[in-house]
């Protein structure tokens, strides 16, 4: 099965360069898979660089693809160039034992940011249904998401009807939006601390564009170590016309209401938003808005604003979204007092749920381990990554390092998971990818009790996992080590110095940098 994504972006594209663009992303990934050779993932989307490419390994019936795909963007209309980029992917396997799997992100877009023309003034609004065919077919079959749910499932619908079975996709579970957390406040070089990340990951339920959100926020006191600093960075997300979570969610909404175009909608939302914890019938609907209208007519309206995914539905019941963050940002536009919300209601009601999660957190601290265990691996890669800046520190907070070893700049530090294809699946918990030359660092790490310290068989699996890692990722030098706060078993330290594997039970891991 090899590989093809494709994001289709939003910014208006003349489908001449649209289809040079998908045809030539496509052969890059398809080459790159072929000889392992990740280069060609980036290379230049050109077809004399393509082509010279495909001559270089030998695969002649690329080349030959190539050559008539560009001569039809040179000489032909767009639509025929369309048609044959479409279907390369599944033709180019048809008499192999290979299969294409297609994945079109932000799929939504298709409709709405290519045109006919070069000054892209005539949009092709049903260029979704181009696909109706090709996605049929078992030797390339097609995965396609989108941010835009809503936008997404119509075209689907309209266009592609019956072609696509639908999973959505809900929030992330509470250990993976910790776990990422962590990971957004090492690439941001944002601090956090254990509880912080904990009341982040409740008060984003585990939505990760909400999180990415607030790593990215413009405000200038942003502070995620503390109750208060996490307020105000949500709170000007959410309630600023400056914050780009609220501005996210205004533009969709806003189009969202231009396209359902009925005065009753925004005022559907509001009385749902309002009772989001529980189901709505249509003639509670109808008594408390005043609406004349019958049953299909109101049904009509209603399922309009589910399928723009700012309603949910239950059994022909109704109910708005079960999301804290989109009901702020909807009643900080539409409620009544406006003023009143964003000084007095928003904040008050913010503030509860952190106290309330904060509670939660104080007394359930010690059932959390796997949280301190993810919070130590953030503090050992920030650790790693100024060690090059105190050699003597570092080489003191470890053992079993080789004679005369010296902390490099890394490239990269973070955890590790294996590639979805690899025969083996694993996670390593550090990962330090070095600069040309140096050794790289291979970590294991333990945020346990005393009583709870490092075993023989959890350093046996530490170093098969490694050894996976080394070998596809091509390390010519690495070392390994475990950091364990609760020590080390007798026999596992003794397995641990027998295969030259650093160790470490330094209470200064967790101290900040």
């Amino acid at each position: 099965m090899i590989p093809f994504y494709f994001e289709i972006m939003e910014a208006n594209q003349w489908l001449r360069d649209f289809s040079r663009d998908y045809f030539l992303t496509f052969i890059n990934q398809y080459l790159a898979f072929k000889t392992r050779n990740k280069s060609y993932i980036q290379m230049m989307k050109d077809f004399p660089v393509a082509m010279k490419a495909a001559k270089k390994e030998n695969f002649d019936d690329i080349a030959e693809w190539i050559y008539h795909v560009e001569k039809r963007f040179h000489n032909d209309s767009v639509n025929s160039l369309w048609v044959m980029v479409v279907d390369a992917p599944r033709y180019i396997v048809e008499n192999s034992d290979n299969k294409i799997l297609h994945m079109i992100d932000e799929f939504q877009h298709i409709n709405r940011y290519i045109f006919k023309d070069q000054d892209c003034e005539k949009r092709i609004d049903k260029l979704a249904g181009t696909y109706f065919h090709t996605c049929e077919y078992r030797n390339a079959p097609f995965l396609v998401s989108g941010s835009w749910v809503g936008w997404l499932m119509d075209d689907l619908n309209k266009q592609l009807p019956g072609r696509f079975i639908k999973y959505p996709m809900g929030n992330m579970p509470e250990n993976e939006s910790v776990e990422t957390i962590f990971k957004y406040a090492k690439i941001y070089n944002v601090p956090v601390t254990e509880q912080s990340a904990y009341l982040m990951a409740q008060l984003t339920e585990g939505n990760p564009f909400y999180i990415d959100g607030l790593f990215r926020s413009k405000n200038q006191n942003k502070d995620f170590t503390t109750k208060q600093g996490i307020l105000e960075t949500l709170e000007y997300e959410t309630l600023s016309l400056n914050g780009s979570i609220n501005n996210t969610w205004m533009e969709y909404l806003e189009a969202a209401f231009d396209k359902i175009n009925d005065v009753h909608a925004k005022q559907m939302v509001i009385f749902l938003s309002k009772n989001r914890d529980r189901r709505v019938g249509h003639s509670e609907i109808r008594e408390k808005l005043g609406l004349e209208m019958t049953d299909p007519e109101l049904e009509k309206k209603l399922k309009a604003l589910y399928r723009s995914d700012i309603i949910e539905e239950d059994s022909g019941l109704y109910k708005g979204v079960g999301d804290n963050i989109f009901d702020k940002i909807f009643r900080r536009s539409y409620s009544d007092d406006i003023t009143s919300f964003i000084t007095l209601e928003a904040p008050k009601e913010y503030k509860e749920l952190i106290d309330k999660w904060e509670d939660k957190y104080k007394k359930a601290q010690g059932e959390l381990n796997l949280y301190k265990g993810k919070y130590l691996e953030f503090m050992v890669w920030n650790h790693l990554e100024h060690a090059y800046k105190n050699q003597e520190l570092y080489n003191e907070m470890f053992f079993g390092l080789p004679d005369g070893f010296v902390f490099e700049k890394f490239e990269k530090i973070l955890s590790y998971t294996a590639p979805p294809l690899n025969t083996i699946q694993f996670q390593i918990d550090v990962f330090a990818r070095p600069e040309q030359g140096a050794y790289a660092l291979i970590g294991e790490v333990k945020n346990r009790r005393q009583d709870a310290p490092f075993t023989i068989d959890e350093a046996k699996a530490f170093v098969q996992k490694a050894e996976e890692l080394v070998r596809i990722e091509r390390i010519e030098k690495s070392i390994l080590f475990v950091v364990s706060m609760g020590g080390f078993r007798n026999n596992a330290l003794e397995y641990i110095k027998k295969n030259q594997i650093a160790w470490s039970s330094d209470d200064r891991w967790l101290v900040h940098c």
